[in-house]
């Protein structure tokens, strides 16, 4: 059944849209707003779900199945709000948005799975409870959840990704990359940066990638194993390597020279010409620094 909704004009040429809730049945709103070039998108639900993708066209498609909900849209040219507002206890709506390429997304939830695919723009995803799945940003990106997994690919740019109780994956990144769990693993293959973290309390951790010249990487994970595999044509880099009660591996022969230094749970190496700063650390796991294949992810 497809909702009435109200038109309310609004000042410099902004809309408003309300959907009319009505009881007993879960209600269809659908909605096409014609928007300018680089147009910002804004959306927060409460339960639910909200899938976005990208279009050619220069508008923005918004369909919605909700109950015991008030759909609210805010819209102009150049930012398109939407909102749900719940009654009587409600509030579950399943978004499905069509965006033109490039738009940037502001997208929030509190029990809802969030998935981006196709837009490429600069996007900041959060949700309380649910997943949260980006397929290509630019730009400045957020994903983060509370309780789901995050999964991250095709980026370019600056990348916080993170998850409280999830694992957070992030693939085929050309970006600077902060990844983060609390009992979750995180896991980055291939991510090409300059300025890489990962950590996390209860989880493994694993990097795949080049390691360039002056860049800084620093992979850590209390009772996980570290597992971090260098690729391209050469590694070179200054490594420390820490643990307390767990082990160290690596395929590469390990060489103090001077200035290189061991101390109780940590020591210091150089590969190569040191160009590169990697911190490698594991309270109670393992640390592996293994060879990648050259010019390829294995």
């Amino acid at each position: 059944m497809r909702a009435p909704y109200l038109f309310l004009t609004g000042c410099l040429g902004a809309a408003a849209f309300l959907a009319a809730p009505a009881d007993g049945a879960a209600q269809t709103f659908d909605t096409t707003i014609a928007v300018r070039s680089g147009a910002r998108l804004e959306l927060h639900n409460m339960s639910g779900s909200i899938e976005i993708r990208a279009t050619r066209r220069s508008e923005i498609h918004v369909n919605v199945e909700y109950d015991r909900a008030r759909i609210e849209v805010d819209a102009s040219a150049n930012a398109v709000s939407l909102r749900t507002v719940p009654r009587r206890g409600g509030g579950e709506a399943a978004y499905t948005v069509e965006v033109p390429a490039g738009t940037p997304l502001q997208i929030g939830g509190l029990s809802s799975d969030i998935s981006v695919r196709g837009v490429c723009g600069e996007a900041e995803l959060q949700t309380l409870s649910g997943d949260v799945v980006l397929d290509c940003a630019r730009g400045n990106i957020i994903a983060r959840s509370t309780s789901g997994d995050v999964t991250v690919s095709d980026v370019r740019g600056r990348l916080e990704a993170g998850s409280t109780g999830g694992d957070v994956i992030v693939r085929d990144a050309q970006a600077d990359v902060a990844a983060q769990s609390v009992s979750g693993e995180v896991t980055l293959e291939q991510v090409e940066g300059r300025d890489v973290s990962a950590e996390t309390i209860g989880g493994e951790v694993l990097f795949s990638g080049p390691i360039a010249d002056g860049g800084r990487y620093r992979f850590q994970s209390h009772s996980g194993d570290v597992t971090v595999r260098p690729t391209g044509r050469g590694l070179n880099a200054t490594i420390t390597v820490s643990t307390f009660s767990g082990d160290f591996e690596t395929d590469y022969e390990v060489t103090l020279t001077q200035g290189g230094r061991i101390r109780p749970r940590e020591i210091e190496f150089t590969i190569g010409n040191g160009g590169a700063r990697l911190s490698l650390a594991s309270f109670s796991g393992t640390v592996y620094l293994r060879r990648g294949i050259p010019g390829r992810e294995d």
